[in-house]
C-alpha cells in the first residue's frame, strides 16, 4: 500500500550532461565521417582524407561507448549499438557502390 513517492532514476543527475554531450558528438562525428567519405568517393578530396574520416568514425565509436557506459546499458542495448556502429561504418560505402552500379547500368542502355 505504501509505495515510494520517488523512484531512483536509472541515469544519475550528474551524468545527464555528459550523456547529452556524447550523444550530440555521435551525430557530429557521424556527419563528418559520412561527408568526408562521400567527398573522397566523389573525388573532390584526395584519398588520404579517408584517414581523417575513419578517425571521425573512431571518435563516434568512442562517444557511443562512453554514452552506453554512462547510461548503464544492458547487454542487448550494447549489442545493438555495436551493430549500429558497424552499419554506420559500411553504409556510405554500400550506398556509393549502389549508386555507381546504377549509373553504369543506365548509361549503357
Amino acid at each position: 500500500m505504501n509505495e515510494p513517492l520517488f523512484i531512483r532514476p536509472i541515469i544519475e543527475v550528474q551524468d545527464f550532461l555528459p550523456i547529452f554531450i556524447s550523444a550530440s558528438l555521435i551525430l557530429v562525428f557521424g556527419l563528418f565521417y559520412a561527408t568526408i567519405i562521400t567527398l573522397v568517393k566523389m573525388q573532390i578530396l584526395s584519398k588520404k582524407y579517408n584517414i581523417l574520416a575513419y578517425l571521425f568514425w573512431a571518435l563516434q565509436l568512442y562517444s557511443t561507448y562512453f554514452m552506453t557506459e554512462k547510461m548503464h546499458s544492458q547487454p542487448f542495448t550494447i549489442k545493438a549499438m555495436i551493430i549500429a556502429m558497424f552499419a554506420y561504418l559500411m553504409v556510405p560505402h554500400i550506398y556509393y557502390y549502389l549508386i555507381t552500379k546504377t549509373e553504369q547500368r543506365y548509361e549503357n542502355e
